[in-house]
């Protein structure tokens, strides 16, 4: 598994916006602003927000930081903006799909691109460069798993996969060797979980766990940017 991890890494560390075809950098754009769409509707919207925010504020996570949250007037620490958008982003399930892997790798991807994109001050380029490495790697591991198996185990691979299209993400914004990047695919490795309780009985932790691989793709990053391998 380490060659097709070195190649992944390999990948992102060396994509450069101007490799990227017309066609690809227009359908990003088109599913970041349908991302954004869904995620600022379900901050007002989506049943499951008002939970998510209390538990936030009784762990005295809900202190100010400078990362956005879609649909909300107040900043946001990095990884929680992450967490959030990501939940919101996929809590009224008009994100997107890629068949083919069978998840929605927006939720994931797209929350992990802005909150290293603004904590990094990188520019928009930059930010949509990140989003189709992300969506490459997320959509590339969900294919691999084997959509059909993957479910049959019990996991949602938008929740497994997507940890490392956010991971991907947010490595390539903090500009990380392909080394660094490996190691951050390392960390995501051990937090990726997700399962279909929800299909048993309609269970939020389809919303929550895909916020929480955006997060945790934004923090296994950062630790490889700090050197942890």
């Amino acid at each position: 598994m380490a060659h097709e991890t070195e190649t992944l890494a390999g990948y992102v560390a060396e994509l450069k916006f101007e490799d990227i075809p017309r066609e690809v950098l227009e359908r990003a754009k088109v599913l970041t602003l349908d991302f954004l769409g869904s995620a600022i509707r379900a901050r007002r919207d989506a049943e499951s927000t008002p939970s998510l925010l209390k538990m936030l504020e009784s762990l005295a996570l809900d202190g100010n930081g400078y990362s956005t949250v879609f649909g909300d007037s107040k900043t946001w620490t990095p990884a929680i903006a992450a967490l959030l958008n990501g939940a919101l982003g996929h809590s009224l399930d008009f994100d997107d799909t890629h068949a083919d892997s069978s998840l929605h790798p927006s939720a994931p991807v797209v929350p992990a691109a802005f909150a290293v994109g603004e904590m990094a001050g990188r520019s928009g380029r930059d930010v949509l460069t990140a989003i189709v490495a992300g969506y490459e790697v997320c959509c590339r591991l969900g294919n691999a798993l084997d959509p059909t198996s993957h479910y049959a185990r019990g996991f949602h691979p938008t929740a497994t996969a997507g940890t490392y299209g956010a991971a991907a993400a947010a490595a390539k914004l903090f500009g990380l060797s392909k080394g660094q990047i490996v190691a951050a695919f390392g960390v995501s490795g051990s937090q990726a979980a997700g399962s279909l309780q929800f299909l048993v009985n309609g269970a939020w932790n389809k919303r929550y766990q895909v916020g929480a691989a955006a997060m945790n793709g934004v923090i296994a990053a950062t630790l490889a940017r700090n050197d942890f391998v």
